[in-house]
């Protein structure tokens, strides 16, 4: 499949701008956006794709949690970051290993289906009572979810965040404008060590990132503040429509 248009200058800006934006956001990195957009539009090949996404993310990310914990500080659960980003840096590298060994056609459609039930649970479709983990307990599960996340992440291509958010939500009784701060804090490290992996193998298109890393942190700030002004409800909602696009899009994808 040939690419739609050649690389120039604007569509990396505006590019930049939208990634930037629904990262902070959906705390769901940008990757999703950003990784399918550089192959289809700008001709790159997949493994600087991610590369160059994973560069643009990290300051990105940054800029985000800034606003994020100048807007509401209390927003951030820094401990749940530290238990996540523990397991996901494991779950990350068993995903890799993982992906070599099995055909994941059915585990996406499996995975698929599970986001999508998630989708009509944030959008209240459907009214399953869940029971927020607010015990001690919780910390251990937090490693299980970061690698769950991590695996995820290598194994079938999606961001942490689409996992992160809604399970943060759902069940460890995060309001949603902190399930979405926490995400993009564990997603910055994470991003950062996946940019320096793929910089030692020349998967960065350095030239490309001073067009997209700007316009990106002017969109994580636009992001972070619209989503800490709209209402819970607006946001699950807008949250829920994203996991149908995401499940639609793993399912479809090769």
């Amino acid at each position: 499949m040939k690419c739609i248009i050649k690389l120039h200058s604007f569509g990396l800006l505006f590019l930049g701008l939208i990634a930037g934006f629904l990262s902070a956001a959906l705390g769901i990195g940008g990757g999703a956006i950003m990784v399918p957009a550089l192959v289809l539009f700008f001709c790159y090949d997949m493994k600087k794709a991610i590369g160059t996404s994973l560069a643009t993310i990290v300051p990105t990310a940054f800029v985000g949690i800034i606003v994020h914990y100048i807007i509401e500080s209390s927003n951030i659960k820094w401990m749940m970051v530290l238990f996540i980003v523990a397991g996901s840096v494991i779950g990350a590298k068993f995903g890799a290993t993982l992906a070599k060994k099995i055909q994941s056609k059915i585990l996406k459609r499996v995975f698929a289906v599970l986001i999508i039930f998630t989708g009509l649970k944030m959008t209240n479709i459907i009214k399953i009572p869940t029971q927020a983990i607010t015990t001690i307990t919780a910390y251990p599960l937090l490693i299980v979810l970061g690698l769950v996340a991590g695996s995820a992440s290598a194994l079938l291509g999606i961001g942490g965040g689409v996992i992160m958010v809604p399970v943060l939500n759902l069940f460890f009784g995060l309001n949603i404008h902190q399930a979405v701060a926490t995400s993009l804090t564990v997603i910055l490290p994470t991003t950062f060590a996946g940019a320096i992996f793929h910089r030692k193998f020349d998967n960065i298109d350095v030239k490309s990132l001073k067009f997209l890393i700007p316009t990106a942190m002017v969109g994580a700030i636009l992001g972070a503040a619209f989503t800490n002004s709209l209402p819970s409800n607006t946001i699950k909602m807008i949250f829920g429509v994203y996991l149908f696009i995401a499940a639609i899009l793993l399912i479809l994808k090769k």
